[in-house]
């Protein structure tokens, strides 16, 4: 997973540093491991292999008492449901809109969390990285969408990578090529948030 270890933390940190010191914006990078429980989805899962095992007791030969067999549905039900929850196998079953949807209500709450909002000049921009749905959301404050061109930022994004660390540090490469283009450093940044990554 992208934010699993230390190296990912440091890589993060030095990067940050390194680009803020081109612009007066102030980067914030959360990442999650997921941005939604779907335990609903889990519990899709379970009552499909109830299915398949009910499908599977009426091909047996031999005849099953029918409190036996409601015994074996509910067992399988409740383990293959507690086994989906909070694994990753759960999202597969998640609709790509719905994954998307649940990243940017999760980097939405976050952006108010980190205070990234707070800063003087309104020029806070969150990084949201979430692994299991594979996605990142860049948030950016009313200071920077009034010099940045919304375009601009779907560029920027398009060379990040949610899974592997090269490409995520080159993406903020290029999101701090942004910034700098249109939020250069003139040291009026009166706010310096901590540069290392939360990690959800």
């Amino acid at each position: 997973m992208l934010h699993a270890d230390d190296r990912f933390r440091a890589a993060v940190a030095t990067k940050v540093a390194e680009l803020e010191r081109k612009t007066d914006a102030e980067v914030v990078v959360v990442a999650a491991t997921q941005s939604g429980n779907y335990r609903d989805l889990a519990q899709v899962g379970g009552a499909v292999a109830a299915l398949i095992t009910f499908v599977v007791l009426l091909a047996l030969p031999v005849t099953i008492h029918p409190v036996l067999a409601i015994v074996d549905l509910a067992f399988v039900f409740i383990v293959a449901s507690w086994g989906l929850t909070g694994h990753r196998a759960s999202t597969w079953l998640a609709s790509a809109d719905r994954k998307l949807n649940q990243v940017r209500q999760a980097a939405a709450a976050e952006f108010h969390l980190e205070a990234v909002h707070a800063t003087p000049l309104r020029t806070g921009l969150l990084v949201y990285v979430s692994a299991w749905e594979g996605e990142i959301e860049l948030i950016p404050d009313v200071g920077l969408e009034a010099r940045i061109p919304r375009g601009k930022w779907g560029d920027a994004l398009g060379h990040c990578s949610s899974s592997d660390l090269t490409a995520f540090l080159s993406g903020l490469d290029a999101i701090g090529e942004l910034l700098a283009e249109h939020v250069p450093h003139t040291g009026a940044r009166k706010l310096d948030l901590d540069d290392a990554p939360r990690i959800r």
